[in-house]
C-alpha cells in the first residue's frame, strides 16, 4: 500500500469512527475500502485510490473540503470533490 493510500486510509477510519451503516449495523469506512479495492482490481492509480476512500468523508462527517485540498493537496482535494456529493439539504425556501 502506498503512502499515499495509506494517509488516506488512516484519515477517513479517523473521521468515520464511530459511524456505523444505519441498515446493516456495518462500520462506516468498510464501504470506502470496498470502494477503493474495486477500483483497484481494475488497475486505477493511487491518487483514484486514495480519493475513493475519502469520498464519503466530507459527506457524512465534520471533516470539510477545505480540509481534504489542505491534507491532500489540489490533486487529491480535485478528486474527492469530483466524487463527493457536497450540496446541502435545502432549507425550505
Amino acid at each position: 500500500m502506498s503512502e499515499l493510500v495509506n494517509d488516506a486510509l488512516v484519515f477517513a477510519y479517523n473521521a468515520h469512527k464511530g459511524q456505523f451503516r444505519k441498515y446493516t449495523g456495518e462500520p462506516y469506512i468498510c464501504h470506502p475500502i470496498a470502494v477503493a479495492a474495486i477500483l483497484e482490481r481494475h488497475g486505477f492509480e493511487d491518487d483514484v485510490l486514495a480519493a475513493a476512500i475519502l469520498h464519503d468523508v466530507v459527506e457524512d462527517t465534520p471533516v470539510t473540503i477545505e480540509e481534504i485540498y489542505y491534507r491532500f493537496g489540489n490533486e487529491g482535494g480535485e478528486l474527492v470533490a469530483a466524487v463527493t456529493d457536497i450540496s446541502k439539504p435545502e432549507d425550505g425556501n
